[in-house]
């Protein structure tokens, strides 16, 4: 077990999207961003937390710093898990081709079916 910040976890986002955000742009014709910022901004990170599935209300309220707490308390299994659905959906057809479309409410009914939100730890 181990305290962390929203920082934290930001940061992995962070890293994560830099790696496919110049799809990401490209399918959003944003040139303007490919040239004046190689790295995703602020911007596109609240982007990407508010549209993830992957995460419920609360973890997100969290990132965005809408909750009291500043630090959780996480397991080394909730980490690895948090990575894992920040990898999956910064590498999905969705979050690259900027079409949030598929994301039906029945597509999002049978991932919270399946439990594949996650939470925070607590």
């Amino acid at each position: 077990m181990k305290s962390i910040t929203k920082i934290y976890l930001a940061e992995i986002i962070y890293r994560c999207i830099n790696e496919t955000i110049s799809l990401h742009r490209e399918a959003k014709r944003n040139s303007f961003y490919v040239t004046a910022f190689p790295t995703a901004t602020d911007e596109e990170v609240l982007d990407f937390v508010h549209s993830i599935p992957y995460f419920d209300v609360r973890l997100k309220d969290f990132l965005l710093g809408q909750l009291i707490e500043d630090t959780i308390i996480i397991s080394q299994s909730w980490e690895l898990e948090f990575m894992k659905k920040t990898r999956l959906w910064a590498e999905s057809f969705e979050w690259l081709h900027g079409s949030y479309y598929y994301l039906s409410d029945a597509h999002l009914d049978k991932l919270r079916a399946k439990k594949m939100s996650l939470s925070l730890p607590y």
